[in-house]
């Protein structure tokens, strides 16, 4: 049931949504003479026909040849993108359970993946679409466990079949995930070739390889030269695990810059986590950011999971949270965007696909709320261009009415409290679906007498 909220948004073709309240930064294109509110947000009239956004207006512009839903100042966003998921090793809780460790998360996944058939890849990875489809996510983007090519193979094949049951409610797309010795490994050519096979493109683990005898990094530089050259050669795009941990030695952000700059690799490149980089020396930030400009990289942050894995001794409180120069790198001039990442796996023990949480968690842990200018994009807008969809994560004509309407008339109270009562419109039509139930997969995956 949708939540009770006074609002009725119409089944019809052709509607008005009056008096909504956007930020600026959401907006594609503002029409002339709109106005903004004390927190800068736009005063607008949205046009909806056929699914798309038909037309702008300033606040009661609109024509009156359509059915009008006033929305008396509520906000209203573009619903939100996820670039940076695991689907394939999500909700397996209570069956595996996570110790809060990077070595915790690597073990426990391998020992649970003779579990993964597919009926159970099937089972865990709709319900984590079902719950970010009910929060308002129009697009995941979700990493591929591919350690070999056998389990690539399912893996793929998984997500295939759901992006062809979820097409035009929630756009699936995969990335290879695998450790970067695979790129200069004997799978390597038909690791890249089933990724193009099913629309999606290259990435892998960087902080998985040793500095040689001499300190340095010359197998990831031949792993790197390898995977640019065959994502190169699929026009396919790159999308990293990197630095995931405060080992000081293991940083390899300059070390991928320099692999695309010599390469000439043309497709984009994403770098996830980084959270080293927050260690580094001023100098060394400055220096390595730079770098990153010169090779045209973008980055995406995962601060929810990052603040629960990072610095974790027994017995002792975190001294540092884990996540990356977010404020340097977007004072940089780089994109950053921020994912969901796991969620209820052997590497993080909770979450909900939720983008609005995660967005409030980045916020407050970046400290990029004075001002927030920028900040809404990163759930949205950013990682919409990241991932080639510069339809979704804006509002404009002519781009689909994939919305969110929030009871809150600031942004004070967006970030304040849950907005649990939000409604979310896809392609026009309000989403009715309720969250998944939680012992309802339990039930389906056998695991009901484990539950604790």
């Amino acid at each position: 049931m949708p939540p009770e909220t006074g609002l009725r948004i119409p089944q019809d073709n052709r509607f008005v949504l009056s008096n909504a309240r956007v930020p600026t930064e959401l907006v594609a294109d503002p029409p002339p003479g709109a106005t903004r509110d004390a927190e800068g947000a736009l005063l607008l009239d949205l046009l909806v026909q056929n699914g798309r956004i038909a037309a702008l207006f300033p606040a009661g512009m609109a024509p009156e040849t359509a059915c009008r839903v006033d929305l008396e100042g509520r906000h209203l966003w573009p619903a939100f993108i996820d670039m940076h998921t695991h689907l394939d090793c999500g909700h397996a809780i209570p069956r595996v359970r996570p110790d809060g460790t990077i070595h915790g998360g690597f073990s426990l996944t391998a020992e649970d993946w003779p579990r993964w058939t597919d009926e159970d890849l099937d089972l865990r990875m709709e319900f984590g679409i079902r719950c970010a489809h009910a929060h308002g996510v129009s697009a995941l983007r979700s990493h591929v466990d591919s350690e070999t090519l056998a389990y690539s193979q399912r893996h793929w094949r998984a997500l295939d079949r759901l992006r062809a049951k979820w097409a035009g409610k929630v756009d699936l797309q995969g990335v290879t995930i695998c450790a970067m010795e695979a790129w200069i490994g004997p799978e390597a050519r038909a690791l890249a070739d089933l990724a193009a096979d099913m629309g999606g493109i290259l990435g892998g683990v960087t902080d998985t390889l040793d500095r040689g005898e001499n300190g340095t990094y010359d197998a990831l530089g031949q792993a790197l030269d390898r995977l640019f050259a065959l994502a190169g050669e699929r026009e396919l795009d790159v999308d990293l695990h990197v630095d995931q941990t405060e080992d000081l030695s293991a940083f390899t952000i300059p070390e991928i810059a320099k692999a695309r700059l010599r390469s000439g690799f043309k497709g984009r490149v994403v770098l996830g986590h980084c959270v080293n980089l927050s260690l580094m020396p001023p100098e060394v930030i400055d220096r390595t950011l730079a770098l990153a400009r010169e090779a045209d990289l973008a980055f995406v942050s995962m601060p929810t999971p990052m603040m629960y894995l990072m610095d974790r001794k027994p017995g002792r409180t975190p001294r540092w949270r884990g996540v990356t120069t977010a404020n340097e790198i977007r004072a940089a001039g780089l994109p950053l965007a921020i994912g969901g990442d796991n969620c209820r796996d052997a590497w993080f023990a909770y979450g909900d696909h939720d983008m609005l949480d995660t967005l409030k968690q980045a916020i407050r842990v970046f400290q990029a709320d004075e001002p927030l200018t920028g900040s809404l994009a990163m759930a949205s807008r950013v990682p919409a261009d990241l991932i080639g969809r510069p339809d979704l994560g804006r509002i404009g004509a002519d781009l689909p009415a994939n919305l969110v309407i929030f009871q809150a008339r600031s942004l004070n109270v967006i970030l304040a409290r849950d907005q649990a009562d939000r409604i979310v419109l896809k392609n026009g039509r309000q989403v009715t679906d309720p969250l998944p139930q939680h012992h309802e997969l339990e039930a389906a995956l056998g695991l009901l007498d484990t539950a604790s």
